[in-house]
C-alpha cells in the first residue's frame, strides 16, 4: 500500500498509510461479532477460530484476524498465551460488577429516552416487544434473545446520546453469551416478559422514572437468575467430583 505525503507541520516526521478497504471491511467485521454475541449467539467458553468467523461471513482471513484481537483488547473475548481466542466465562463476582455498571448506564439512558422518544420509536419499540412475546410463547429461544436485544437497544438509541449507547454495548457484549444459560428456564418465568410490558407502558406514559426502574428491575431480575444458575452448576460439578 503507498503511502501519502502529510505536509501538516504537526505530523512532521509521522508517516500514515491511507486507510484501505480492509481497515473497513475489519470494523464490519467487529459490527458484526459484537452484534452476534449481544444477541447470546456465542456460549461461554467458546472458542472462535479465525477461519471459521471469516467461512461464516465470507470474508478473508485479514479483516477476522483484526476484529478477534480488537475485541479481545476490549475485554469482550479473552485471548490465551498461544494466541486462540475464546468468548470469557464469568464468575457471579464479576457479573454483579458488570450488573452495578449497566444499571448506572442504561437506567440513563432510559431517562433521556422517554424525554425523547417519538410516537414512531413507542410504535416500533412496542412491535419489537410483540414479536419477543411471540417468539417466546412458540420457545424459540434464539429469536427471543434476538429480539430482547433489539428491544433493549431501540429504547437506548432513542435517547439520541450515542456515546451512552456505545458503552452500553460494550457491557452487554461482556455477558452476552450468558443468555445462552438462561434460557430455556429464563423463558419460562413471566416475570422477563413482565418486565418489558412495564417498560412499553414507561415509554407510553413518557416517564423517565418508570422506565429507569422497570430497566433496572428487568437487569437485576436477569443477573440473579444467572448467578442462581452459575452456583448451582458449581454445586452439580463439586457433587459428581465428590461422587
Amino acid at each position: 500500500m503507498n503511502k501519502t505525503k502529510n505536509t501538516d507541520p504537526s505530523f512532521s516526521g509521522i508517516d500514515l498509510a491511507p486507510i484501505g478497504r480492509s481497515e473497513t471491511l475489519g470494523q464490519q467485521v467487529r459490527t458484526q461479532l459484537g452484534s452476534a454475541i449481544m444477541a447470546g449467539r456465542f456460549k461461554p467458553g467458546q472458542k472462535l477460530t479465525i477461519r471459521a468467523v471469516a467461512t461464516a461471513l465470507d470474508v478473508s482471513l485479514t479483516p477476522v484476524r483484526e476484529a478477534l484481537y480488537n475485541l479481545a483488547a476490549e475485554g469482550i473475548l479473552e485471548m490465551r498465551p498461544n494466541g486462540s481466542v475464546y468468548v470469557p466465562t464469568l464468575t457471579a463476582e464479576r457479573i454483579i460488577e458488570l450488573t452495578k455498571i449497566r444499571t448506572a448506564l442504561e437506567a440513563l439512558a432510559a431517562r433521556e429516552a422517554a424525554l425523547r422518544v417519538t410516537d414512531e420509536d413507542v410504535a416500533h419499540i412496542s412491535r419489537i416487544n410483540d414479536l419477543m412475546v411471540e417468539a417466546n410463547e412458540r420457545e424459540d429461544y434464539a429469536r427471543v434473545m434476538e429480539m430482547n436485544w433489539e428491544f433493549h437497544f431501540a429504547i437506548y438509541r432513542a435517547s439520541g446520546m450515542n456515546e451512552l449507547v456505545r458503552m452500553i454495548e460494550k457491557r452487554w457484549m461482556m455477558n452476552g453469551s450468558y443468555l445462552n444459560v438462561i434460557y430455556p428456564r429464563f423463558g419460562h418465568m413471566d416475570q422477563g416478559i413482565n418486565n418489558h410490558h412495564m417498560m412499553v407502558r414507561a415509554l407510553q406514559s413518557r416517564d423517565p422514572e418508570r422506565l429507569a426502574s422497570a430497566v433496572v428491575i428487568d437487569i437485576n431480575f436477569a443477573a440473579d437468575t444467572l448467578i442462581d444458575m452459575i452456583k448451582a452448576q458449581g454445586t452439580e460439578r463439586r457433587q459428581k467430583v465428590a461422587r
